[in-house]
């Protein structure tokens, strides 16, 4: 036999598996997004760790308390709680062939959890901001609205008293007010459609401290989104919302709060990330996923302290 007779065989032989080695290597249906307790891959025999992708055939052994968070690559989250044997392909069952569009999700949550699971080792050398006596406010610095209702959180500064009052302040882009307020209150609740806020501009909000004498340069962006992108968000969020169910679990909620972060909607994404950190308990990934959302729309370590 010629050796170029032997060479040809042996792609003609590599030619026929290669339909096999894809179709192993596109198996691909779930990756892990939450984990806690000891959960191994029998394929690996090794402790699942955040981002590890699972196939059809694989089979995992879930021992003490355990939490397992899977998302499938149509972004059906799924919550694993009881121990022993299960076997991936099990959970098929649980996935609707409906798409509700959070496929296109699954990509951005994966990076998000893996890269809070690292930075968690090392938040204590995250840069603490000068405790100045100064009102944080507890707010993305932009964001997007859809709702007609918008609600606004501010604390007081350092050393203040229960009698102090609060000026909220909100302006267009030409520093005309639109709405002023004194309250004693830490948060306020106004209706954009009332104050005739127009779409697509950002309207700017701030809060000062009544008689004082140093003026603020912090301000506060919301940005109004027009009727026709409204409609898609809030259709595709139904189509969301529907295959959630009333109560969205943990890991559903940490979905919704990736497709609110997206669309730009970071003040409900905010609320979905703290919804998850409530239902997640004492799994770790939440807290930190949400300490990492918290850093990429600007908030700085102080304001992160009274946010949690």
């Amino acid at each position: 036999m010629s050796a170029s007779f032997k060479r040809l065989s042996a792609l003609a032989i590599a030619c026929l598996m290669c339909p096999l080695i894809l179709a192993a290597q596109g198996d691909e249906i779930f990756k892990v997004i939450a984990c806690k307790g000891k959960i191994t891959l029998q394929r690996t025999k090794k402790t699942l760790a955040i981002g590890t992708p699972l196939n059809t055939t694989d089979q995992l052994r879930l021992e003490g308390p355990v939490y397992l968070g899977l998302v499938h690559k149509t972004g059906k989250a799924i919550e694993v709680k009881s121990e022993g044997s299960l076997a991936v392909g099990d959970l098929l069952k649980q996935v609707s062939s409906k798409q509700s569009g959070m496929d296109k999700l699954v990509g951005f949550v994966v990076q998000s959890v893996v890269g809070a699971n690292e930075k968690k080792e090392i938040s204590g050398s995250v840069e603490r901001s000068i405790a100045v006596n100064k009102i944080r406010m507890l707010a993305p610095r932009t964001t997007k609205v859809v709702d007609a209702d918008v609600n606004f959180q501010w604390a007081g500064s350092d050393g203040s008293t229960k009698d102090v009052n609060y000026i909220f302040t909100l302006s267009d882009d030409h520093q005309n007010v639109r709405f002023k307020k004194e309250t004693k209150e830490t948060a306020l609740s106004l209706n954009v459609q009332q104050l005739g806020l127009e779409k697509d501009k950002c309207y700017y909000w701030s809060v000062t401290q009544a008689g004082s004498t140093t003026p603020s340069f912090e301000s506060y962006c919301i940005y109004p989104v027009n009727d026709a992108d409204a409609a898609a968000i809030n259709s595709q969020l139904t189509n969301i919302k529907q295959d959630q169910g009333a109560t969205p679990n943990a890991l559903e909620n940490l979905m919704l709060a990736s497709f609110y972060e997206q669309n730009g909607l970071t003040y409900k994404a905010m609320g979905a990330y703290k919804e998850a950190v409530k239902k997640g308990g004492d799994v770790e990934i939440f807290g930190s996923a949400y300490s990492q959302f918290l850093t990429r729309i600007g908030v700085d370590y102080e304001s992160q302290k009274l946010m949690k």
